[in-house]
């Protein structure tokens, strides 16, 4: 399986009804391919981490570059995933609300975005890490917006 995470800036104004209908159409074409994971939105910037088989993930990421809609500015991809993070979020919007007492979105956002910068390194093991964490929290956040 491959895990993909994403920061991307928004080209065009999304308003919270559009967001939705993204993640619903999102939510609909992922679960035809069994592909999993979230959506984060939050000033301008979308986080998006998406899992599945490398054939389904790949066609995926190259539609999500081609969306004029938004600007991808830094992808992390991992080929060696032995289990879903996210198994039953076909593509769950998370909104600020829904990660107050998480933050760590803002984080990997903020991490990602600084080093897609002009010579900046990235630490691939440090992203990985933050993707870990969030999965551990699916199980709390799944109760709370259920």
């Amino acid at each position: 399986m491959k895990g993909i995470v994403y920061v991307s800036k928004a080209i065009e104004d999304f308003t919270p009804v559009t967001l939705h209908q993204l993640a619903e159409f999102a939510s609909n074409c992922n679960e035809e391919h069994e592909i999993t994971g979230y959506l984060y939105f939050e000033k301008k910037y979308f986080l998006q981490y998406i899992e599945g088989e490398k054939g389904a993930i790949n066609r995926l990421i190259n539609n999500i570059k081609n969306d004029a809609r938004h600007e991808v500015l830094n992808v992390q991809i991992s080929t060696d995933i032995k289990e879903r993070k996210f198994p039953t979020w076909h593509m769950q919007q998370l909104t600020k609300s829904s990660l107050i007492q998480i933050n760590m979105e803002n984080v990997l956002m903020d991490y990602m975005r600084n080093c897609s910068k002009p010579n900046s390194n990235i630490n691939e093991e440090h992203v990985w890490r933050m993707v870990d964490k969030l999965s551990g929290f699916r199980k709390k956040l799944s109760y709370s917006m259920g």
